[in-house]
């Protein structure tokens, strides 16, 4: 996928009832939306300073129209901002990230949406997968990235630690391995596994979600 936020909400996504899963407290739409964050990191055009301000690190734009909006936001402000504060905002602005993730995923094939109804008055939508190896696939790269190291590169890191603040560690991982998973994704984001500054980027950001479904309890 080509989005941290495409593979954090197929990680979310039932297979069977076509909804995502429970989200503690919004937590998923925190995690998609600091998604947007560490993508740009990740592409090197932001970075995290010891205050947890984000600034820019590269000029020139990314080539992703999406991307480019976010990144042009940050750096057209009057100030350095913290990665709490645009995890905020942008939580504000999109109120709920899903069905734009979700759209985009039925617009590249990866899912088509159904529309139902509730008592068959209360119109909802379902999206199911038109390939369920692409899920299994990304399922199966994380959990040999958690439990054996495996192919754990800045990427799958940030995609890990987005996991892990949206609530999703269950759904990914079986009962018996969940104890061991938990220990080993508290690792990779507190390490150098992925190099200081990605690493930085991964704990702010991951804390920047966690606190923000805090703050709407």
């Amino acid at each position: 996928m080509q989005y941290l936020s495409q593979d954090l909400i197929l990680l979310a996504l039932n297979p069977q009832t076509g909804k995502t899963r429970f989200s503690w407290y919004a937590a998923l739409e925190y995690g998609l939306v600091g998604s947007l964050l560490l993508d740009l990191v990740l592409r090197g055009k932001l970075e995290i300073d010891n205050d947890n301000r984000v600034s820019g690190a590269n000029a020139g734009n990314t080539g992703d129209e999406f991307l480019d909006r976010h990144l042009n936001e940050i750096l057209a402000s009057s100030r350095p901002r913290t990665a709490r504060f645009w995890v905020t905002r942008w939580r504000r602005r999109y109120r709920w990230f899903q069905p734009i993730v979700l759209q985009n995923l039925v617009d590249l094939g990866v899912l088509q949406r159904q529309e139902q109804r509730i008592l068959g008055l209360f119109p909802t939508q379902r999206y199911f997968l038109t390939d369920e190896s692409i899920q299994r696939e990304i399922v199966q790269q994380v959990c040999a990235a958690v439990l054996e190291g495996t192919g754990l590169d800045s990427r799958m890191a940030a995609l890990i630690s987005l996991m892990h603040a949206s609530h999703l560690t269950d759904a990914v991982f079986r009962p018996e391995e969940r104890p061991e998973a938990r220990s080993r994704i508290r690792a990779i984001a507190e390490g150098e596994l992925v190099g200081k500054a990605v690493s930085k980027a991964i704990f702010t950001i991951q804390a920047a979600t966690i606190l923000g479904t805090v703050n709407v309890r």
